[in-house]
């Protein structure tokens, strides 16, 4: 969705390595890195299953119960309802290349990866995006606890309409968003990986 459809995607696939980055929401490791869902290939983004790992039933995390919140404490509802805030916002500053506001949804690494793509943008001499998110759907896929942060891969999924004169289009991404188990920081998105 950053970036519009077009360019993100072109992007996404340049850059691979770079999307499935650390935890959503907060730094993972001291580097920030974090490691694609297990069975994943950035290669077979499509039809191949190896690109829905979560459609494993044997390999896929298990979700949070949706509503109220489980034993660790976490309240899927509310970070799910949070989560689609924090997409529509994060891309309204990505169409304004506002830094200022994507630095504090984002971890370092993504933010990097995010200006790399604003200086492509303003180089090209592209306008500014206005998208207007017309539906928004958000599915948490899997909360993990890594041994310094806890990671969240929410799938994301509707309508977004990039140009006033078209259509909406369907988009469909996989965010990966960390915080880190001290203090009281709060998530990041640390990975984006557009699927259609």
């Amino acid at each position: 969705m950053l970036g519009g459809r077009r360019a993100q995607r072109k992007t996404l696939r340049r850059n691979e390595s770079t999307t499935g980055a650390p935890g959503l929401l907060a730094g993972v490791g001291p580097d920030g890195a974090v490691s694609a869902p297990r069975g994943y290939s950035p290669k077979n983004v499509g039809n191949d299953a190896s690109a829905r790992p979560w459609e494993s039933l044997a390999d896929a995390p298990r979700p949070p119960e949706p509503a109220g919140q489980n034993a660790g404490g976490f309240d899927a509802e509310s970070f799910l309802r949070a989560s689609k805030t924090n997409f529509v916002n994060l891309q309204d500053a990505w169409d304004r290349s506002d830094i200022a506001s994507l630095r504090a949804m984002m971890t370092g690494g993504m933010l990097a990866e995010i200006q790399t793509q604003l200086a492509e943008r303003e180089r090209a001499g592209a306008a500014p995006n206005k998208t207007e998110v017309v539906m928004l759907e958000a599915q948490l896929l899997g909360l993990e606890e890594q041994d310094e942060a806890y990671l969240a891969s929410v799938e994301f999924s509707g309508l977004i309409r990039e140009d006033p004169s078209a259509g909406p289009n369907p988009f469909r991404e996989i965010w990966n968003i960390t915080r880190p188990k001290s203090g009281d920081a709060g998530w990041l998105v640390a990975g984006v990986q557009a699927l259609r």
